[in-house]
């Protein structure tokens, strides 16, 4: 239900945002003129999901709650076209299936912008990410090993397309896949997991530095055996991958 109202209050408030800064430019100072379009956003308005990346040397810093946990991020324009942050959380489920689990995460999130036209922005992301935790969570599901401490090391990678739809809002989509490998010691030799995600999500600026946002992933996971080096990712291990982020973000 919170996920729901914060949607909810996006789509309420960003109209509201659009028509107070259409008034004030009626009667802003010409000596106010934005910085060049070279070292900001392709639209002038900060983004940390989408395909527009910050403005060089801007900093952005956000929280979010959901599922499969919640976590914190710093991220900052090292150029208008290479944001590199880092992201920790705590997990209560599991990263690679609709299953409970409890541990700690953390990942290099890095965009890279690629294309820019008008409204549209087009980048390409990659986080490294390394996580400990019980079996479950980091993706021994469905195994006398869930409960047992393990971790895991991943590469997630993939595109983002974002739309400057109007004045404080930004649509995303994205499609991307993971690799990476889970190794719980009670269950012996690591396994090989992956999964492929499509990304869909809503940020809306209620203030100049300010952002709500709302991102959903789903997608399929899969493991490998454990058997002879074929079939690495076995269509029989296959499981649904839900991720859900409702949260804040401020521009420093």
């Amino acid at each position: 239900m919170r996920g729901i109202a914060l949607v909810f209050a996006l789509v309420l408030l960003v109209p509201a945002r659009a028509a107070v800064a259409q008034q004030g430019e009626q009667v802003a100072d010409p000596g106010d003129d934005p910085p060049p379009i070279a070292s900001r956003p392709t639209s002038g308005e900060a983004s940390l999901h989408s395909g527009r990346t910050l403005g060089i040397g801007e900093t952005m810093i956000a929280g979010a709650a959901g599922w499969p946990g919640i976590w914190v991020l710093v991220e900052h324009a090292i150029s208008s076209s290479f944001n590199l942050g880092i992201r920790a959380g705590l997990t209560y489920g599991s990263l690679m299936a609709l299953a409970p689990g409890v541990g700690g995460e953390l990942g290099i999130p890095m965009r890279i912008h690629l294309f820019g036209e008008g409204a549209i922005d087009l980048a390409a992301y990659v986080e490294p990410a390394f996580s400990i935790a019980e079996g479950a969570s980091v993706g021994e599901f469905g195994t006398v090993y869930s409960g047992d401490l393990g971790w895991s090391g991943r590469l997630e990678l993939g595109g983002l397309l974002g739309v400057h739809v109007s004045e404080g809002l930004t649509l995303l989509v994205g499609l991307g896949g993971i690799i990476g490998h889970v190794h719980v010691p009670a269950a012996g030799d690591p396994t090989i997991v992956g999964a492929i995600l499509g990304k869909l999500g809503i940020e809306g600026l209620i203030s100049r530095d300010t952002m709500l946002f709302a991102v959903a992933e789903g997608g399929i996971g899969f493991a490998d055996d454990r058997g002879a080096a074929v079939n690495v990712f076995d269509v029989g291990l296959a499981s649904a991958v839900l991720r859900l982020s409702f949260g804040i973000a401020y521009l420093l």
